[in-house]
């Protein structure tokens, strides 16, 4: 070969290593935290006890709730909270009616703002615990401090590198009502190309069960529709406890994430709930998601990691354990009933547990591509449903909390 020809397959060799490095660099990822329910308040009967949480804040300060998360919430793209109950500096409305009410001082919100977190979903059932003042100051506050919030079909949009992301918080009273609305919503901003990718959370479920509702009208069948007409991942809430894990169209769905930072008990039982001797409310995941787009916005696929988590380190407490209001990440032993309490309530296998350079734990989901054909149901009967278009939401879950005892 002539040194000419030598020179010529060099030059074209270095070509093919940029145009490598090019199509690697175009790719775009969006990196989405989602953690369970997080009440920072207390009820206005146990606000001034010990080990209330407005007593724990007054002794530790604010950064201490989510100060064993903040690094990782630091290092993404976006955290999403489930924001259950009030800010306010006021008991004004107080809802009598119902049995639990959870209220923060306004000063709280420097919980979020000091840990990272950028985006609050405020439906569910202890937005209003104290009416339409708590409800309408605790977005003020929100907005005030520089957290997004989103609520049914109040939507908010993330923006990076031309990348759009569309995030829901949508919560059963509303829905019941409005699935239709919803449907409509989001098959309009995928097909006008107003966003590439639509992220959704929801509050529903039974409370206290470790198995979510499935069947031809369910939360499982709901949540295949939401994945068919156009949510690219949805994560829910309101069991307190964990629950399973589902694909379809090789995008992922969590049906519970359990507890996070959560105010409203100040202990937990360890022992196995008599309500369902499967799970216990000291167990939780947060889950982080890599959603991968191409230059051009095109939609490529997520990947989707857990982390199992204690809901609280506390000591012993009578028959349960003090919630100190800090939960942490497991280590490779502690992990393995967090894995466990999900795998029963899911249909596949689960990756094996793994552990950082840290030896913090971590269960590493396999990366889904896009696909975007007809989504195969595997329940029987279910293909015909799909078919026909939404048939209604699960009845199961009410908007009123059913918890049968106050310290689970």
């Amino acid at each position: 070969m002539t040194r000419k020809c030598h020179r010529l397959t060099a030059l074209l060799l270095c070509c093919a290593l940029l145009i490598s490095a090019g199509c690697a660099a175009a790719e775009k990822t969006v990196t989405v935290t989602f953690t369970g329910d997080c009440t920072l308040g207390s009820e206005e009967s146990t606000r001034a006890d010990q080990y209330s949480f407005d007593s724990v804040a007054a002794r530790e300060g604010y950064d201490y709730f989510f100060a064993n998360f903040r690094d990782l919430f630091e290092k993404d793209d976006i955290t999403f909270i489930n924001f259950e109950g009030v800010l306010s500096d006021s008991k004004a409305q107080e809802s009598q009616r119902k049995r639990y009410r959870f209220r923060g001082p306004s000063g709280f919100v420097k919980i979020l703002t000091g840990s990272s977190v950028e985006l609050a979903g405020v439906a569910n059932n202890h937005i209003g615990d104290y009416g339409k003042q708590g409800e309408e100051t605790t977005k003020q506050i929100l907005e005030e401090a520089g957290v997004e919030w989103a609520q049914e079909s109040k939507y908010y949009i993330f923006e990076k590198d031309g990348i759009k992301i569309a995030f829901f918080a949508l919560h059963n009273k509303w829905l019941n009502s409005n699935f239709e609305k919803f449907k409509q919503m989001i098959l309009r901003m995928k097909q006008t190309g107003e966003v590439n990718a639509i992220v959704a959370t929801w509050h529903t479920g039974k409370e206290y069960r470790g198995a979510h509702e499935s069947g031809k009208i369910s939360t499982e069948s709901t949540a295949k529709r939401m994945i068919q007409y156009g949510v690219d991942v949805l994560m829910m809430h309101h069991p307190h406890v964990l629950q399973g894990i589902d694909i379809a169209n090789n995008r992922t769905i969590c049906y519970s994430l359990g507890n996070f930072v959560f105010g409203g008990n100040d202990e937990i039982r360890t022992e196995k709930f008599l309500i369902d001797k499967t799970v216990t409310s000291l167990y939780s995941m947060v889950t982080q998601v890599k959603l991968t787009f191409g230059d051009d916005g095109t939609y490529l696929g997520q990947q989707v990691t857990l982390y199992p988590t204690y809901t609280s380190s506390g000591g012993p407490f009578h028959e349960t354990i003090l919630n100190n209001y800090q939960p942490y990440r497991a280590n490779a032993e502690e992990a393995v009933p967090i894995r466990e309490a999900i795998q029963i309530d899911t249909k596949f296998d689960l990756p094996e547990i793994t552990t950082d350079s840290e030896g913090l734990s971590k269960i590493e989901m396999p990366y889904l591509p896009a696909f975007e054909g007809a989504m195969i149901p595997e329940s029987d009967g279910e293909e015909d449903l799909l078919a026909s278009g939404p048939q209604g939401v699960p009845e199961a879950a009410s908007a009123a909390p059913t918890r049968d005892n106050k310290s689970n």
